[in-house]
């Protein structure tokens, strides 16, 4: 294979049958021969139905043994078509071979070609021991072939129309790390890897692709620029050690240490004097103290990093025992004030703390410019920028802002934590006093909730003069929440609800007042002064429905009554029990209290459990309702006027009697003007609902407007969402 090949002479491969270029191939194949008279290359998919078999006439690159086509000429196949050995396995050293015989064919076939750029490095060694290195590339190159000659299966001759010559030489990539090479002082010469066997399965389109990308992977052996990029290379590597202010001619008798350590200093007061200005870093300073139970007190103050102007620079002036390496004077600006200012330009030696000493002894805010912390390696503008804009390389190795700041931390941690520690002692005592409530029978805790009730109601009473001791009023009233408290966590959080409490003609202080027959937390005497109140209340749902209990307490308790009011009790009951034995709502009152009612007042605890006349108690269809609810489906609700609509559908629909009992409610609480989130909240505790059933309701039976982009809720997707609910509410 010695003679000149001129690329147009390059038979056209005819064009692809689409079937074979779609082929990705999970098995390695042989896609690539070599004609047998002709020597050209062939690939399988150029091959007629005619040339199946030992007709094709083609060899292996490898081996020269004859091929088989497979397939070939065929577009329906469930063997994709291929060359075969004799003995129909290919071998991998085949494969390989083939694959670079095959790439080394279609890139001389191509004529033009990027070679890939040839980079050179030089590098000096400077003043300081620091080595400086420079590289130089050729870019990449357009080139084209005029004639190659093909030594043998992988190596070529390129004869460029420049007439410049190129070795081209495929190998795999152990050989491509050995960089030697007979052709180094003779023609410049370039390796390019390739051992992947399956390029030799490759169809002309991949192949072509491939070759782009093992031509940028090319390793130069050498190059023809190569002494002109040494040079340029070995030059900057040069330049590079002069700016770095590492000069490479010393006088003799300077050691390059000390040489380099006073140019720095001279550099650095020439810069200062030129530009007449600083950035100065920050000042921070902080006091900590660590208290039992990991809390942590801590102080800091700081100043911001700031630029300040420099009036003067003088270099290594003595003051006193110390010289520092710069003497400045700064003009004041922000927190900054006008101020001497001593600099040390660390390049070797550390400052000692002997010398930190003698600093601190004469009082001068001293900064340090580490410039070793830049590797011993700067250029100029690098050591300018150093010098004047960075703070990372400059630290503050003495500063009096620091000691009187330092000692005012100090105090305020000192006070803060005196404050934190009784803090603590008290929070440990209230933890110690929470521990022993939690360990009281429950009767316990009950006579003592209600003793803290009481004295909040009276004095809550006694608040209204102006003259009333509002701390015994708080502090009482956090008697009480700290006694709910306890209750919550002992599985009674409706004791929490202020509703029970918290303000005048509450549930508590009205059946105290029954039970001890005087008045609680009201200007009233008797406690039939407090049942009359009662009975002189506006009719509301809020207030009419928990009238049964008072009715209780009475009869429990037996407080003192005359005949006049025995009789206005009696008619009184007669009215309660007539409405609830009709099935209304206005005395039917909520469960969410029962239980915790009997424990307070167990003399009523039969009473309490036992069925209202009318109805007994319900049992929800969901989950009880227990205190407000936080989930994303409240949403702000705007009550209707005018007369209720109901929807149709919705009381066609309608079976469980609590449905309308529902709307019944909705409306006596917008009526009585109640905020529709409490209306959907106390309804929700009565009837121990969701309240997603009750906003259901009072939506469909137009009680109520909601924001459906946010609640995204009506009767039929609450249905589809809940369909074992509903099933219970309306049937099947």
């Amino acid at each position: 294979m010695s003679a000149v090949h001129n690329p147009t002479s390059y038979q056209v491969i005819p064009e692809v049958d689409p079937q074979l270029q779609s082929i990705t191939g999970k098995d390695l194949v042989l896609a690539w021969a070599r004609d047998i008279e002709t020597k050209e290359p062939r690939y399988i998919g150029e091959l007629r139905k005619n040339q199946t078999g030992q007709k094709c006439g083609c060899e292996c690159y490898s081996c020269n043994l004859p091929l088989e086509a497979v397939n070939a000429g065929k577009t329906e196949f469930h063997i994709r078509p291929h060359f075969r050995h004799p003995d129909g396995a290919p071998k991998g050293e085949c494969l390989v071979l083939a694959a670079r015989a095959a790439a080394l064919e279609m890139l001389l076939k191509e004529g033009e070609l990027f070679l890939p750029h040839r980079r050179q490095s030089k590098k000096v060694e400077g003043l300081s021991g620091e080595y400086y290195e420079a590289w130089v590339d050729a870019p990449r190159e357009p080139i084209r072939i005029a004639e190659y000659k093909i030594e043998d299966r992988v190596n070529a001759l390129l004869t460029l129309e420049d007439g410049r010559l190129l070795k081209v030489c495929l190998v795999g990539s152990v050989e491509a790390s050995d960089e030697e090479s007979e052709y180094l002082e003779i023609t410049p010469m370039i390796r390019l890897i390739v051992d992947d066997p399956s390029i030799a399965a490759m169809s002309p389109e991949e192949l072509r692709k491939r070759i782009t990308l093992i031509i940028d992977d090319g390793r130069w052996c050498s190059h023809w620029s190569d002494d002109d990029l040494a040079a340029q290379a070995l030059a900057d590597a040069e330049q590079k050690a002069e700016d770095a202010l590492d000069w490479l001619n010393i006088p003799e008798g300077i050691s390059n240490e000390l040489k380099r350590e006073t140019l720095l200093h001279l550099k650095a007061k020439e810069i200062l004097e030129q530009e007449k200005q600083i950035q100065l870093p920050p000042l921070a300073v902080s006091s900590k103290r660590e208290l039992p139970m990991g809390q942590v007190i801590e102080k800091k103050r700081s100043r911001a990093e700031q630029l300040v102007q420099l009036a003067e620079v003088r270099l290594e002036q003595h003051l006193g025992e110390i010289k520092p390496d710069v003497l400045a004077s700064t003009i004041a600006v922000g927190d900054w004030p006008a101020d001497t200012l001593s600099i040390e330009i660390t390049v070797t030696n550390t400052i000692d703390e002997e010398r930190l000493e003698r600093i601190r002894q004469k009082g001068i805010p001293t900064l340090e410019i580490d410039v070793s912390r830049m590797g011993g390696k700067v250029t100029l503008e690098e050591f300018k920028n150093l010098i004047v804009h960075e703070v990372a390389a400059k630290r503050w190795l003495y500063h009096p802002w620091l000691e009187t700041e330092k000692r005012n931390l100090d105090s305020l941690v000192e006070q803060e934590a005196v404050i934190a520690l009784e803090k603590q002692q008290r929070q440990a005592e209230k933890d110690r006093r929470e521990r022993e409530l939690m360990q009281l029978p429950l009767t316990e805790l009950a006579d003592r909730y209600l003793k803290a009730v009481e004295t909040y109601g009276n004095l809550r009473v006694q608040s209204e003069a102006p003259d009333s001791d509002k701390i015994a009023l708080a502090r009482s009233l956090g008697q009480v929440y700290e006694y709910a408290k306890i209750f919550g966590k002992r599985g009674y959080s409706e004791a929490q609800d202020d509703f029970l409490f918290g303000d005048r003609g509450n549930i508590l202080d009205r059946i105290m007042s029954i039970k001890q027959d005087k008045c609680i937390g009201y200007k009233l005497n008797t406690a039939w002064q407090v049942i009359n109140a009662i009975l002189q209340e506006k009719q509301s749902f809020a207030m009419w429905q928990w009238h049964s209990l008072y009715l209780i307490a009475i009869k429990v308790y037996n407080p003192t009554l005359n005949a006049e009011q025995t009789e206005k009790y009696r008619k009184w009951r007669d009215r309660v029990e007539a409405s609830l034995t009709e099935g209304k709502l206005e005395y039917r009152r909520g469960e969410r209290y029962d239980r915790l009612l009997c424990l307070l007042f167990p003399e009523m605890a039969e009473r309490i459990n036992k069925p209202l006349p009318g109805g007994a108690h319900q049992n929800s269809v969901e989950a009880p309702y227990v205190g407000r609810n936080s989930d994303p489906y409240w949403v702000e609700a705007t009550w209707k006027t005018g007369k209720t609509n109901w929807h149709p559908e919705f009381v066609s629909r309608r079976k469980d009697a609590r449905w309308g009992q529902i709307i019944e409610m909705g409306n006596n609480f917008r009526t009585d003007q109640h905020e529709a989130q409490d209306a959907v909240e106390e309804c929700s505790s009565y009837f121990s609902f969701h309240p997603d059933m009750i906003l259901i309701a009072w939506s469909e039976a137009n009680l109520i407007e909601q924001n459906k982009m946010l609640y995204g809720t009506d009767l039929a997707t609450w249905e589809r969402k809940n369909p074992d609910v509903a099933r219970k509410w309306f049937g099947e």
